[in-house]
């Protein structure tokens, strides 16, 4: 939903971390969002000097029913994007993350410049593009835009790993329409919320297969199944139920894999 921005390194006070982005969708009251976040600056964040924020607002000119960019105006979106990150890495900001919903695009920059130099570049994009901004720039010490609008939750967190799978399945040939058996895993640091997890998901319907210790771990883990094709909805359906589920019971999700069905 966006130009796909390519790994490069954060250099900060000597520090180097790989500058990576997920994107992945999440609601935004009643609208669908889709948001891309630089994960590598969360590494770096606490000790980042750029204390100012640079929240910057572009109406899209065509959008689609659900607020999104058509495949026409995608190409100019991503012009935009490269170089707004471009001029505002060239004066020492850094891009955090953008956000898509009810046909507008937000930007988010961490800078240590003047409001006037910040103007000054986003007055030189609009020029060159033909595209209205707006923009905040404020003080941010804590990154709180970066935590707390961009940045997963568990879910969300759930929803990219789950996005990784599909992406390599679709890579390989797989059709996507074709139900199949889904494997997961859950593991617990005791037996009783192992086994109560385990009566839990089979009164969910989901097969088990397994639910014990193997020799050399010390955690408690269970194997269950399901059936299902491999659409997002339908898998986010059951994984984000799971990863709460086991959390509540002190334990975590796993995980999931399948198999590659082609024709």
């Amino acid at each position: 939903m966006g130009s796909d921005l390519s790994n490069k390194l954060l250099h900060l006070q000597g520090e180097v971390v790989l500058d990576i982005w997920y994107t992945f969708p999440a609601t935004m009251g009643e609208d669908q969002a889709w948001i891309s976040y630089n994960h590598g600056y969360g590494e770096v964040a606490e000790s980042d000097p750029r204390h100012n924020v640079l929240r910057i607002k572009l109406p899209l000119k065509n959008p689609s029913e659900t607020g999104m960019p058509t495949n026409e105006e995608y190409l100019q979106l991503s012009k935009i994007d490269e170089m707004l990150d471009e001029k505002f890495s060239e004066v020492g900001g850094v891009y955090v993350g953008r956000v898509t919903v009810d046909g507008h695009r937000f930007f988010y920059f961490y800078l240590n410049r003047e409001e006037k130099q910040a103007l000054e570049i986003i007055a030189e994009v609009t020029a060159e593009t033909s595209y209205q901004m707006q923009y905040v720039h404020e003080k941010d010490t804590d990154k709180k835009f970066y935590w707390d609008q961009l940045y997963p939750t568990d879910d969300d967190w759930q929803v990219i790993q789950d996005l990784k799978v599909l992406d390599s399945l679709s890579e390989n040939g797989d059709m996507k329409d074709k139900e199949r058996e889904v494997i997961h895993w859950a593991y617990f640091p005791s037996d009783s919320s192992c086994n109560y997890f385990a009566e839990w998901a089979k009164s969910e319907n989901y097969e088990l297969h397994f639910t014990g210790k193997d020799e050399d771990s010390s955690e408690c883990y269970t194997k269950f199944s399901h059936v299902g094709a491999m659409y997002l909805g339908n898998i986010t359906n059951h994984t984000i139920k799971l990863g709460r589920k086991a959390r509540e019971l002190g334990g975590r999700y796993d995980g999931w894999e399948t198999s590659v069905e082609k024709k």
